[in-house]
């Protein structure tokens, strides 16, 4: 078994550069270009989209390291552009923290 990650799939690269709406995101293309491979690959299934994401997300085998944090972002970003899921947080008096 290798730990080299495959190339980034040119279509998926070509996609992220043009979606609207999306700064493109360099650290995960380099860093991880099998996980832009897989989104472009799941973009037009919202449920296997949505499991992917939460997959990436969730540590659900323990243990793992986490990802640096402008991939995280770029990740949080992707989420919410592809699967509509905006965080409809509001601040107002009852949800900010007052002293």
């Amino acid at each position: 078994m290798t730990d080299e990650q495959p190339e980034l799939n040119a279509a998926a690269d070509d996609y992220f550069r043009t979606l609207p709406g999306l700064k493109y995101p360099p650290a995960l293309a380099t860093a991880f270009p099998r996980i832009v491979n897989t989104l472009f690959e799941f973009k037009d299934n919202k449920p296997k989209l949505r499991s992917y994401f939460d997959s990436l997300i969730g540590d659900e085998r323990g243990g793992r390291q986490g990802f640096p944090f402008d991939v995280l972002m770029s990740i949080q970003d992707l989420r919410e552009l592809m699967l509509g899921d905006v965080n409809q947080f509001v601040m107002d008096d009852t949800t900010k923290w007052v002293s």
